[in-house]
């Protein structure tokens, strides 16, 4: 009987410096990575980078764009040339042994952490995020981002009834990972493990993490960019590694890896996260750069973010108790919701715990908001009603943005940038349906210049469940997971699937489904509303691309 694998046990399927790891390996590999003196002298590859470009519809600014409204992109003032309003996220991600010893180690982590959080029910509940909060105890399912938001909510709609006026204070960490301070997150883990000083395996975990190697994506192509476009991988070369040595990886072995650094084919770069600091030199003021922050894309950075703030949330759960205000934390994202009288002592509270914490924050972002009851019609009915206190503190009839939901006190809805979002996804997707619609009708006139709707339906309709598959032969047609075995006969190796297990194949999800779930948590049907126009945007999408093209 096959042991079952420990969680953090998880196989990647991408490629990567190192060879994909063989479930045939598996004992012997979790025996190493529990040893700590083998992770004690454990040598790290290098990480691969790349950076994920969420494109942004933003108001222009007049003080910085010569282009009026909102855009995808815009005109600088000085140069004149095009900015695209887009976000960066930098994406590092690890070898497939190391990723399984970073996995390993966040769940040592995450133990300890969780029993910390457990024993205080005050810091249990304001951390929210990188965790499993199941909806009631035992019941095996976690709650979501569609909880949380509710939850904060309804602490809202309670609030206001023991006071006239709630202040909710909204603040959003800068950069987050990238930020960390590497000599507090040491002093922390270190105190989490009730030790002076990280054990060696410990440390070099966390060395690791802090002063990591990566080296790029596109180097490793074939060649720059041609108009605009990124060239692919060699792929006979990846062909020809997976059918003779077994695995999935950019090099045949170390020593081609080694040898393309060398011969400067494959440049390393090092931690490229810093902070400037001012020094005294000779009785001269110097700056000086220091290394921060930890890569975001690893099994353990959310592990580690958690736990870098850990000390900092319960500083201000301590401080909010004298206030009987309440705080919730969901990753970088944090919420204050208290009397409107002590927002001013709440806020400048946290500026000045930020700053010991060396985590940077915009001022200019920070959001604060009332919510009071108001009148709205000439009957002299009362509601709950949201304001937005700008720097003058003038209230500005507006709602509270959190978790992709807009809260105006008396109604929710999804955040409008989402549905947005959502809207531009299917239009793209009937227009990418038109253009080839229109290609195989010029290669050939018998096939149809049609779109048809079944082809679009995943993303109008809700999807079709999966349902538990009884008999053998079903199961085989459900080919998911895969191990590479050689092949005697044919002299390579090859893959064989496996079916997966019928008890824990998830449903099928779209953004309809999504939709779904918030009905039933916030217990209304405002949510279907927002998208009852969706099919009518999808017929006009196909229409007008269909006769464009």
């Amino acid at each position: 009987m096959k042991k079952e694998l420990p969680d953090w046990f998880k196989i990647k399927g991408y490629t990567h410096l190192s060879p994909t790891i063989q479930l045939s390996n598996s004992e012997r590999i979790i025996r190493q990575i529990k040893n700590p003196n083998y992770v004690a002298r454990y040598a790290f590859y290098p990480l691969i980078h790349k950076i994920i470009k969420e494109r942004k519809y933003k108001q222009a600014d007049p003080s910085k764009h010569l282009t009026v409204g909102r855009r995808h992109s815009h005109l600088c003032i000085k140069t004149k040339s095009t900015l695209k309003t887009q976000k960066e996220r930098p994406l590092h991600y690890a070898s497939h042994m190391d990723s399984l010893v970073y996995g390993y180690y966040a769940q040592l982590i995450n133990e300890r952490y969780e029993k910390i959080l457990k024993s205080q029910s005050s810091l249990n509940d304001a951390v929210l995020a990188y965790r499993k909060i199941e909806t009631f105890e035992g019941s095996g399912v976690g709650k979501s981002n569609i909880h949380f938001a509710k939850e904060c909510f309804d602490v809202i709609t309670n609030y206001n009834s023991t006071c006239e006026e709630v202040g909710v204070l909204a603040f959003d960490l800068k950069s987050f990972f990238s930020t960390l301070d590497h000599q507090i997150l040491k002093r922390t883990w270190a105190k989490l493990l009730g030790k002076n000083e990280l054990p060696k395996d410990h440390y070099n975990v966390f060395k690791a993490c802090t002063k990591f190697n990566y080296v790029l994506l596109d180097d490793l192509r074939i060649g720059q960019k041609q108009l605009g476009r990124r060239n692919g991988f060699n792929e006979s070369k990846l062909a020809s590694i997976r059918k003779h040595k077994g695995y999935k990886c950019f090099f045949k072995d170390n020593e081609e890896f080694r040898n393309e650094i060398q011969q400067g084919h494959l440049k390393i770069y090092n931690n490229p996260f810093y902070r400037k600091i001012d020094t005294i030199d000779q009785s001269k003021f110097t700056t000086r750069k220091i290394n921060v922050g930890i890569p975001q894309g690893l099994p353990i950075s959310a592990t580690l973010a958690n736990l870098y703030l850990l000390e900092f949330d319960q500083k201000i759960i301590d401080f909010l108790a004298q206030y009987n205000g309440v705080y919730r934390r969901y990753s970088d994202d944090l919420l204050v919701i208290c009397k409107r009288s002590d927002m001013q002592q709440i806020e400048s509270f946290f500026y000045d715990l930020i700053e010991e914490y060396k985590i940077t924050i915009s001022k200019e972002k920070t959001e604060r908001f009332v919510f009071k009851m108001v009148e709205y019609n000439f009957q002299k009915q009362t509601r709950l009603e949201c304001f937005k206190l700008s720097l003058d503190n003038i209230e500005i009839n507006s709602c509270l943005n959190y978790l992709g939901f807009e809260f105006r006190g008396y109604h929710t809805g999804i955040k409008s940038t989402n549905l947005a979002k959502y809207y531009r996804k299917m239009i793209s997707s009937a227009k990418k349906k038109a253009k080839r619609a229109h290609h195989l009708h010029q290669k050939n006139e018998s096939i149809k210049h049609v779109i048809y709707l079944n082809q679009l339906r995943k993303i109008t309709t809700l999807p079709i469940r999966l349902q538990a598959i009884e008999n053998i032969e079903e199961k085989n047609l459900q080919r998911k997971y895969s191990l590479l075995k050689y092949n005697k006969t044919k002299g390579f190796y090859e893959y064989v699937h496996y079916p997966p297990n019928p008890n824990k194949m998830k449903n099928r999800s779209n953004y309809h489904s999504y939709i779904r779930r918030c009905c039933t948590v916030f217990g209304t049907d405002t949510f279907n509303q927002q998208l009852k126009k969706n099919r009518v945007i999808m017929h006009k999408a196909v229409y007008y691309h269909l006769n464009k093209f």
